[in-house]
């Protein structure tokens, strides 16, 4: 394995800090690429695809790793970062940009970095943007991909380090190499091969440098702020009716202040919520308030709304807008007045940003939906916080023109705008939730996100979070998980450690930054998980190692439920 690949951020293999003062040419071209780089592969004939073997006539050639799956997709996103759709081509000749576009945009794509991952990546020309005018003709993606990176991680690092923030070496060493390796790549762009080779290197030894950039900012700020303000660690609490033992309730109730209960309107996992209009079966939910509310554990309900195809029976979906609204009314004051003070945050609308849209509502109609719940909420009670969650945080659906199980009859918003209308609507919201499963991004693209919502000044709840722990004998058995046989995701293939480093790393960025007031893993248990192994604790409820890492981090921040912050 090489040396950089491991999932924890500091294995970078000891060679390579020996050879620090060594000049870095000479490093990179004497060392033992499997032992201290990158494993070795010779740039004749490596990139096994027909882009390279064609002339592009405008656009992008790639020149993909062996290992990666033929490139098929590609999207386009604006200066905010929300993509749109764009008759992208992406074919023998390479991705094919449109000459019609009018605005600045990046290209979109997954990308495979052996040493790192196969991630979205994007090219947005060094933080600049493309325009249709000054987009590259004959291209090379493999260089503009490391051109984008570098360039990131350099407007980052000066940003953190005027505000005091300190590096590494191993950071300064792994930034320098990169630019470096660049450099060599940009001399080389009259042959494409060689670029790509070069680029390779660069972009990861750019995306390591970017995550490490992250994870020691994060934990200089941890250490500065000292948090003395309310944060929720949480999880989703619907396994408990299911895998419910005592070893269960003991492993959630030693690191969570904070849950989640679920009320789907019509939901497999229970006795149907609403099985007619107005007509509830709280048994189930009034049992799981009751335990946490022994806890001493904080509850947020959700949703209020979520119309999905999969949770909406016809009686709801079949109301025109009028009589929606008269039930979002009812069904609102229903469900925050049954448990009066128990249950004080909310979850309003949950994915109604375009996606869960079953009613094909237009942006106006949407807007006025969630005015309507936000304000019925207060007014059934006004101590209520109110959550507005989302999903699909970078939006590839809408560059795809694709809603939840259906085709889209117009444009499509992000997230991010989304939350900008309903602001700019003056809606009457007080918490921006997001949903930020592994995305099959980087860490820098998950803090690159956070900084976009921030600036809508709201606190932010990670409402739902997981990643699998990779297949076992019993899911290999039964088919929910085989053995992988494709690029791995992230550092790695995906096992309980890495789990594990996921968990750590992303909980360590979400906690430094003030305006996140919540953190939630979504499965707790691998029984009927909603990500195959994205449990913390096994289906006997054994804890797995990122139940153990996640109760050490917390105790490292004197978080740990009942402790004195």
């Amino acid at each position: 394995m090489d040396a950089l690949s491991d999932g924890n951020e500091n294995s970078l293999n000891k060679n390579i800090l020996e050879d620090f003062e060594m000049n870095r040419r000479k490093f990179f071209k004497y060392s033992t690429m499997g032992a201290a780089v990158l494993t070795a592969s010779s740039i004749v004939n490596r990139y096994n695809s027909v882009f390279a073997k064609t002339k592009l006539p405008a656009g992008l050639r790639p020149y993909p790793h062996p290992w990666m799956p033929k490139t098929s997709w590609a999207y386009l996103t604006d200066e905010n970062e929300d993509p749109f759709k764009a008759e992208v081509s992406v074919n023998q000749d390479g991705i094919i940009i449109p000459e019609n576009i009018d605005k600045k945009f990046s290209v979109n794509t997954k990308w495979f970095v052996e040493g790192f991952g196969y991630l979205y990546l994007s090219a947005d020309n060094a933080g600049e943007f493309f325009t249709a005018k000054d987009f590259p003709v004959n291209g090379n993606l493999n260089y503009e991909l490391a051109r984008t990176r570098v360039a990131r991680n350099k407007r980052v690092k000066n940003q953190y380090q005027l505000q005091r923030t300190q590096f590494s070496d191993e950071v300064e060493f792994l930034t320098s190499l990169s630019e470096e390796l660049l450099e060599d790549a940009q001399k080389s762009l009259s042959d494409g091969e060689r670029a790509a080779h070069y680029s390779d290197k660069a972009l990861k030894y750019a995306l390591v440098a970017g995550e490490k950039i992250e994870l020691e900012r994060a934990r200089s700020e941890i250490e500065k702020q000292k948090r003395m303000d309310n944060v929720y660690f949480g999880c989703e609490t619907r396994q408990y009716i299911w895998a419910k033992s005592e070893d269960m309730q003991k492993a959630f109730e030693e690191v969570f202040n904070f849950a989640t209960i679920t009320h789907y309107v019509w939901d497999t996992w229970y006795e149907v919520f609403e099985p007619r209009e107005g007509v509830y079966n709280w048994g189930v939910k009034d049992n799981i308030v009751n335990w946490l509310s022994e806890k001493n554990i904080t509850i947020e309900g959700r949703p209020l709304f979520w119309f999905h195809p999969i949770v909406t029976p016809n009686w709801l979906k079949n109301k025109n807008f009028d009589e929606l609204k008269k039930y979002v009314e009812s069904h609102t004051k229903n469900l925050v007045s049954h448990y009066g003070e128990k249950v004080k945050q909310w979850e309003v609308v949950n994915e109604y940003h375009d996606w869960a849209n079953i009613h094909n509502h237009t942006p106006e109609q949407i807007t006025e939906i969630v005015r309507l719940a936000c304000d019925k909420t207060s007014e059934t009670n006004p101590d209520v916080l109110k959550i507005i969650n989302n999903c699909s945080p970078w939006a590839e659906y809408a560059a795809m023109g694709r809603m939840a199980r259906m085709d889209a009859a117009r444009p499509l918003r992000s997230p991010r705008k989304f939350i900008q209308d309903i602001t700019e609507a003056g809606v009457d919201y007080d918490v921006l939730g997001i949903q930020i499963y592994f995305p099959q991004r980087d860490l820098s693209d998950i803090v690159r996100l956070i900084e976009r919502l921030e600036k809508f000044e709201k606190p932010i709840y990670i409402t739902e979070m997981g990643a699998t722990s990779g297949p076992t004998n019993q899911t290999i058995l039964t088919g929910d998980m085989k053995l992988p046989d494709g690029p791995y995701e992230w550092h790695r293939q995906w096992d309980e450690e890495l789990q594990a480093d996921w968990l750590e790393q992303v909980y360590t960025i979400y906690y430094s930054r003030p305006s996140i007031k919540a953190i939630n893993w979504y499965d707790f248990s691998d029984f009927r998980p909603h990500i195959v192994n994205g449990g913390l604790i096994r289906e006997d409820s054994s804890k797995k190692k990122s139940h153990e890492r996640l109760k050490n981090l917390l105790a490292s921040w004197n978080r740990l439920p009942g402790s004195r912050y």
